[in-house]
């Protein structure tokens, strides 16, 4: 009958083995504990590797669901923000508009752009006043920085308004600097050009051009154009001018219709 191994020994020995293989450093062992280092770190890598990988797409996962809701958050504080802006910048207009209306001293409506000609941007408007508010063909469309056009055609709660750079605009005006006076036209380039001036009338670049006091249309005195260019007019003709409107009518978006 085999004697049993005395379980005391064993565990000395499961503790007392490797403690010295670890210090032992005879040359031999030395190498030994060198080459099962080596493999030890090799089987390490070689499980560190999918396990960082796997550690990767999880981490990876988490971040992309942080970034969706991130996302999300960003694109809605955008919407915001720029609702926002839009507000801001329609209240200023509004408040220019309404200043202008309080200081000038004739009868106004106010009045909101609502549609433009699509097969000629700067030609025409569409604003949401009509007949019923008083408006009726003729009328002076103006803003705070000056002439905008003219009411060419009404209905019951709308009107179409030509624009200054329309060809068919037409306005008489003075150079306020000079007092030379002529007849302002849109023109199919979208500025304006300046007509039936004196010969060697004095027009020069950058003078503002206002409302004449015999338009039947204008109040005098309103900021029309200012002259961009002028050519010297061949014989007895007077100079040729061309002027740039002051309103950018391709931005309006209120306007004043005077009554």
């Amino acid at each position: 009958m085999r004697t049993p191994f005395p379980k005391q020994l064993l565990y000395v020995l499961i503790v007392l083995v490797p403690f010295g293989l670890l210090f032992f450093n005879s040359p031999f062992w030395h190498n030994v504990k060198t080459s099962a280092m080596s493999i030890g770190a090799v089987s390490v890598s070689i499980v560190a590797g999918p396990v960082g990988e796997v550690r990767k797409l999880l981490t990876y996962r988490r971040t992309w669901r942080e970034y969706r809701v991130l996302k999300v958050e960003v694109d809605r504080l955008r919407s915001q923000l720029s609702t926002s802006e839009e507000a801001a910048q329609e209240n200023r207009r509004y408040s220019r508009l309404l200043n202008f209306k309080n200081t000038s001293v004739f009868s106004s409506v106010a009045a909101r752009v609502v549609a433009r000609d699509p097969s000629n941007w700067n030609a025409s408007v569409m604003i949401d006043r009509g007949e019923k508010d008083g408006i009726s063909p003729g009328m002076a469309v103006v803003n705070a920085a000056g002439v905008i056009g003219r009411v060419a055609e009404v209905g019951p709660h709308a009107s179409k308004v030509i624009l200054i750079s329309d060809p068919g605009f037409r306005v008489a005006v003075v150079v306020q600097r000079s007092r030379e006076s002529g007849l302002l036209s849109g023109s199919l380039s979208g500025s304006c050009r300046l007509d039936y001036l004196n010969a060697g009338a004095d027009v020069k670049e950058g003078d503002v051009l206002v409302t004449a006091a015999i338009s039947t249309a204008f109040p005098p005195g309103l900021r029309v154009a200012t002259v961009r260019q002028v050519w010297s007019g061949i014989g007895k003709e007077g100079p040729r001018v061309a002027a740039d409107p002051v309103v950018d009518v391709a931005t309006v978006e209120e306007v004043l219709v005077i009554k």
